[in-house]
């Protein structure tokens, strides 16, 4: 299981952390570009995609190095890209509810808290299951431990005030 975990889990904690600081920064302007302003709001950006999928991509061998470093590295981008595509559907539907870029709703936060914290973790576990040899069994707790995380190292980002909410 750590194997999978140094290839899924810990890179990407790594890299949201980063990732989320260098946002702060303001890091990166010009890629401040929203994906799509009307189909997912002003927060998912182009900035995002680049950013964590070039993080992952560079911290995934330093945990994974039992893989040949190209490897390690494809499957990290690969990883990083499919996190934030996998966060693009909740924000759809957040959008079409009405529900502004960065607010929790008014109705149902604790499902849109849910969905916030595992459908990243939900994509990235799907999508290992698909390029590794883990099994359903395996890759149903690496979607619990991805998503124990998410919500672990989300309360701690706001905490630091690194993030805004929760």
């Amino acid at each position: 299981m750590l194997h999978h975990l140094n290839i899924l889990v810990f890179p990407l904690i790594i890299s949201n952390i980063i990732h989320m600081i260098l946002v702060k920064q303001d890091v990166l302007p010009f890629l401040k570009i929203p994906v799509s302003a009307k189909l997912f709001g002003q927060n998912k950006t182009w900035r995002g995609f680049v950013l964590l999928a070039i993080l992952n991509g560079a911290i995934t061998p330093i945990f994974a190095r039992d893989l040949p470093l190209l490897k390690a590295i494809l499957i990290g981008t690969i990883l990083g890209l499919a996190y934030m595509l996998f966060e693009l559907p909740n924000s759809f539907l957040k959008r079409k509810l009405g529900i502004a870029p960065g607010e929790n709703p008014t109705q149902n936060g604790l499902l849109f808290s849910l969905l916030d914290k595992t459908d990243s973790a939900f994509g990235i576990s799907l999508l290992y299951f698909f390029l590794s040899d883990v099994g359903v069994v395996k890759a149903v707790q690496l979607f619990l431990i991805a998503s124990f995380a998410h919500i672990v190292f989300s309360l701690l980002l706001v905490s630091l005030k690194i993030k805004r909410s929760f």
